[in-house]
């Protein structure tokens, strides 16, 4: 598998190789890298009452989308349960959308467990992306997913980080970048700089380049969650060695070459970024807030004090610490981000609507 890489090839190639390749990518282990026994946990998997209060909340502008849901990137198929119990007397098609392929079964095992075996009639699984999506995009932790191109600031000027193997071992290989990308990462230096000598960060042309993508395609509405900041403290000084991190048995570090096709490569969303890609295509952001507070703005405490175990003394417990991790600023309740988006479709006078207005911190984008 090294071999792939005798010869330089760019970080984002890299990146792709190692999480999506069919036969040695990460994501082709399918269901072992998920949960408490894998290398990291989603919110779904945390708990069911993070599907449910998004399936309550997408309630009211379902309708708007003729019932029809795409999620992308659905991981063991938790989330799309949760919204299917919380909604799914208004969703007419739930379609996945998931390059990998070996994650089918376990989804499709997982929905029959919950909703039984006529769910097959409702939900759809599609290996590429439609030509139109005319319904309801969801998509959690999808965006930090796609490969980066990772540059270093040296001596006033731009370096891009390339992959080759050499005696036996992965090592980086520094270039000077493209024009192009030279460029961008200069307008970025200048407007959140001045970075310190070998200051290094990432920019995510695809995961833009899929925002664009699906806005061009899109009647109806978008809702991304996912890790990131503002362009500002995305590129902060202090920011000195970027996003970019592996994460293998629940443990971050990085050392990026190791292992590739057995740990997690993942970097930070840049929501402003994210913002002007959706605008360039004639999309209307509809809001941006923190985890935390949409959740708690659409109910699931309210969801969490009528299950019968909420004051169970065991498992009430690890269901209130489960909730503190979703919520808590310290923990995903303020990292994680809900950025929304509609085009085509109308979402004004909306419950929905109203909670980003009240929430909204679309300013700092």
């Amino acid at each position: 598998m090294l071999s792939n890489f005798n010869q330089a090839t760019r970080f984002d190639e890299f990146m792709r190789f190692a999480l999506y390749d069919p036969q040695y990518g990460y994501y082709a282990r399918g269901e072992q890298i998920f949960g408490r026994r894998g290398d990291f946990i989603t919110a779904p998997e945390l708990s069911p009452l993070f599907g449910q209060t998004l399936g309550k909340a997408l309630r009211e502008v379902l309708p708007r989308c003729n019932g029809v849901v795409y999620e992308f990137g659905a991981g063991t198929g938790q989330l799309a349960c949760d919204i299917l119990q919380a909604a799914g007397d208004l969703i007419t098609q739930y379609n996945i959308v998931d390059v990998s392929a070996g994650l089918k079964p376990v989804q499709l095992a997982k929905l029959k467990a919950l909703h039984g075996p006529q769910v097959e009639h409702k939900v759809h699984w599609l290996g590429e992306l439609p030509a139109e999506l005319q319904g309801v995009v969801l998509g959690n932790e999808v965006l930090d997913a796609t490969p980066v191109r990772r540059f270093k600031w040296q001596a006033g000027n731009s370096q891009e980080a390339w992959v080759q193997h050499l005696n036996g071992e992965l090592h980086w290989v520094w270039k000077p970048a493209d024009p192009v990308f030279a460029a961008v990462v200069s307008q970025l230096q200048d407007a959140h700089g001045p970075w310190p000598e070998g200051y290094e960060s990432e920019i995510a042309e695809q995961s833009i380049a899929w925002v664009k993508t699906v806005t061009e395609r899109l009647n109806g509405l978008a809702l991304m969650i996912d890790y990131g900041f503002h362009e500002a403290m995305y590129y902060h000084p202090t920011r000195r060695q970027g996003t970019l991190r592996a994460t293998s048995r629940h443990t971050a570090h990085d050392d990026f070459l190791v292992n590739v096709g057995q740990q997690d490569l993942t970097a930070h969303v840049n929501f402003s970024a994210i913002y002007e890609a959706l605008t360039s295509c004639g999309g209307e952001l509809e809001g941006y807030a923190h985890q935390g507070e949409f959740l708690l703005a659409h109910g699931i405490l309210e969801l969490a004090r009528k299950q019968p175990e909420f004051t169970h003394p065991t498992h009430g417990a690890l269901m209130r610490q489960n909730l503190n991790t979703l919520l808590n600023e310290a923990d995903m309740g303020e990292a994680f981000k809900v950025i929304c988006w509609s085009k085509g479709v109308n979402a004004e006078n909306t419950q929905f609507a109203q909670v980003f207005l009240d929430k909204d911190r679309s300013g700092n984008l």
